[in-house]
């Protein structure tokens, strides 16, 4: 498959007055301004595209700043420096502020001899930093915001013809809010906005109607599988769902981008995947108040800065201590609570879901409640230790499989039946009701099932309760968790290992787990009380 190197190589010996400004040629100056050309352009005003980096390859300084750049980047960079259409192409104003504060914002003015002027905005480097901008647009404005209004006001006025106004993730959302905020007379002068994968804008942060001011000239290129492209997704005059041929996880990269001769290589719609990632990335952060996202924001990234990291490759590099340390802090964090999300969760989603999620949260919040629940449950499992597991959980099942199927239904129904985009839904429905079916019947199915979720379960638990032990460390808490730890990882290891022990020995293992976890429960509520 080809891509923008190839589409240099194919039409680069043509120069923009034989050939005019295409789609392709914005995805070339939105990836080259990842080249850190600060080595050679820090005490200059400007500079050609060919002598920048033949300069910098010549001093051995050639560095592409994305994170998970690879080597075939810096040849991407040298096939522009040697095309007739870019070499001569003038780089000026490059700017690249870096504060480990609150700031990463690169920016470059590239002159088209006897052509339009083109902005490009850097997306995200491999700065810490420049992730945290990234997540703090879900709740305010960044300082990178009005640099780059103020960089794109400069160039606009400056500019002698038409101008175009472009970048990749964080560096289209710089370009559409840029665009979005110029002055009336200097929007007359810009002729398109090309934003490639990149966020859009909180609602409570920016007046959208800024946006549809400049509608037409937007065209929003994503790829199939795409994720930050489509957080706050912005509007626009055209959009364009572009091949890639890397993994899902790798498409965010303008390099994977299939391009044949006619220019992009479209597809009718983002990957199903792609549409349900995103919906639970939206409910995620609008269960959240902006409070809320400030603190889980900090916390997160503050405790990536508290390692002495200043990028994210540092950051990998001291291994996985880092990571459950960084697990630790963020679990302790009130914006991941589901008490929180609950509150704010959409109301024309499904309202079964909604009163789940509402009596989750009880349970969670009211210890009378927990208590009285581990209590009944306890009691069913020592009063029938022979079926109750078997009950419970095809009961559950049932339960599940008739909420999916409901809500599945009623998704194709919103949809137009676009079964290719709920197709994880309708897989998920599929296979419950075959777990069903084949628990109704095979008779040992259900055995089978019930001992492998409840092992699961018991480890979950006893993962849960190491947490636990780290995050409180009063010596009643750690008591309580070192315990209900040690028995749950006895139970669940044995549960999974030995199956084909007498099922009341499950049940009876059960209520007596349930009944200890209750007595704590009242312990702690009594000593809660007294303070």
């Amino acid at each position: 498959m080809a891509h923008i190197s190839d589409y240099i190589l194919w039409r680069g010996d043509l120069s923009f007055s034989e050939r005019e400004f295409r789609i392709e040629d914005n995805l070339v100056f939105s990836e080259l301004i990842y080249i850190d050309f600060k080595p050679v352009l820090k005490d200059r005003s400007s500079m050609s595209i060919r002598d920048a980096i033949s300069e910098l390859d010549s001093k051995g300084l050639l560095k592409n700043t994305r994170a998970g750049s690879v080597k075939e980047d810096l040849e991407f960079a040298r096939y522009c420096a040697e095309s007739v259409r870019f070499r001569n192409v003038q780089l000026v104003d490059f700017q690249d502020i870096y504060d480990s504060q609150d700031k990463q914002f690169a920016a470059v003015t590239y002159i088209i001899p006897g052509g339009p002027t083109v902005i490009a905005f850097r997306g995200t480097d491999s700065t810490i930093i420049g992730w945290k901008e990234d997540f703090m647009i879900s709740y305010t404005h960044v300082p990178s915001q009005e640099l780059a209004l103020s960089y794109a006001q400069k160039h606009v006025d400056a500019a002698s013809s038409d101008v175009y106004i472009l970048g990749h993730s964080k560096g289209a959302h710089l370009a559409l809010y840029s665009a979005a905020h110029l002055e009336e007379s200097q929007q007359d002068k810009l002729l398109h906005v090309y934003l490639n994968d990149g966020p859009g804008f909180c609602p409570d942060i920016l007046d959208k109607s800024l946006i549809y001011k400049i509608l037409s000239k937007i065209t929003k290129i994503t790829p199939e599988y795409s994720i930050i492209g489509r957080i706050f997704e912005p509007p626009a005059g055209e959009s364009i769902i572009i091949k890639s041929s890397a993994n899902p996880l790798i498409q965010h990269s303008i390099q994977t981008w299939v391009i044949d001769p006619n220019g992009p290589v479209k597809c009718d719609d983002h990957a199903p995947e792609s549409h349900l990632l995103n919906d639970l990335i939206e409910r995620f952060v609008e269960g959240m108040d902006m409070g809320a996202r400030e603190k889980f924001v900090d916390t997160l990234f503050d405790s990536m800065f508290e390692t002495g990291a200043s990028t994210i490759k540092e950051f990998a590099a001291l291994g996985p201590s880092a990571f459950e340390e960084l697990i630790m802090k963020m679990a302790g964090n009130d914006a991941l609570n589901l008490k929180n999300k609950a509150r704010k969760i959409k109301k024309e989603d499904d309202d079964s879901k909604g009163l789940f999620v509402r009596l989750w949260g009880l349970i969670n919040r009211k210890q009378l409640v927990r208590i009285s629940l581990s209590l009944l449950l306890s009691a069913l499992c020592f009063a029938f230790p022979d079926f109750a597991m078997e009950s419970v959980v095809f009961l559950a099942l049932l339960i599940v499989c008739i909420y999916e199927v409901v809500l599945t239904i009623k998704h194709l129904r919103d949809s137009g039946l676009e079964f290719r985009k709920e197709r994880p839904r309708v897989m998920m429905c599929i296979i419950l009701l075959v777990l069903t079916s084949a628990i109704l019947i095979k008779p040992d199915a259900l055995f089978v099932i019930s001992s492998m979720i409840i092992g699961i379960v018991f480890l979950s638990l006893a993962y849960q309760n190491v947490i636990n032990f780290r995050l409180y460390p009063k010596a009643f808490d750690r008591f309580r968790s070192s315990f209900e730890g040690i028995v749950t990882v006895f139970l669940g290891g044995y549960i999974l290992i030995t199956p084909d022990i007498e099922n009341s020995w499950y049940m009876l293992s059960c209520g007596m787990l349930l009944l200890i976890d209750a007595i704590f429960e009242i312990l702690k509520m009594i000593r809660d009380r007294h303070r």
